[in-house]
C-alpha cells in the first residue's frame, strides 16, 4: 500500500491589517503587522484583518481551512475561510492572504488563528484581545 503524501509544510503565517499584491509581479505587501487587539469594550467587533500564509511541500489539490477559535473553547470557531489549492510541483511555495471581516469578540483573552487540513494542526498564531489602556486624564 503506498504512503499518503507527506503534509503541507508552512513556511509563514502573518497576521495584519491587509495585504495587497502587485498586479503585474505578483509580490504581496503586508500592511499593519499586528499580534494583539486593543478594545475599548467588551463584547467588541473587530471591523477586519488579513492573514498572509505561505506554505510548501504540498501534493496536489490540498483542501485547507484558516480557522479564528477561542483560545480557551478552541472547538468554538469564530470564524472560518475554506482554501484550495493545486501543487503541481511539491517544491512550489503556495502564497495565499486571507480577509476575516466583522470578528466579534465576546471577552478579553486569547485567541488563535488555525492553519488545519485533514484534521492535522499544521500552523497556529495567538492573538490577544485586550482592553485599551486609556491615558492618564489631567491631575
Amino acid at each position: 500500500m503506498p504512503q499518503p503524501p507527506a503534509l503541507p509544510y508552512p513556511l509563514a503565517m502573518v497576521i495584519c491589517d491587509a495585504v495587497w499584491r502587485d498586479p503585474s509581479t505578483g509580490k504581496h505587501t503586508l500592511l499593519g503587522c499586528f499580534n494583539g487587539i486593543a478594545a475599548s469594550a467588551f463584547p467588541t467587533v473587530h471591523p477586519q484583518l488579513s492573514v498572509f500564509v505561505a506554505i510548501t511541500e504540498g501534493y496536489g489539490k490540498v483542501a485547507m481551512a484558516l480557522r479564528l477559535v477561542d483560545g480557551v473553547e478552541v472547538s468554538r470557531s469564530l470564524s472560518e475561510a475554506n482554501i484550495e489549492l493545486d501543487f503541481a510541483d511539491p517544491m512550489a511555495i503556495a502564497e495565499i492572504a486571507v480577509q476575516f471581516q466583522k470578528l466579534h469578540f465576546e471577552r478579553p483573552g486569547t485567541y488563535r488563528l488555525q492553519l488545519v487540513t485533514g484534521g492535522n494542526l499544521l500552523m497556529e498564531r495567538r492573538i490577544l484581545v485586550h482592553e485599551a489602556r486609556q491615558a492618564p486624564g489631567p491631575h
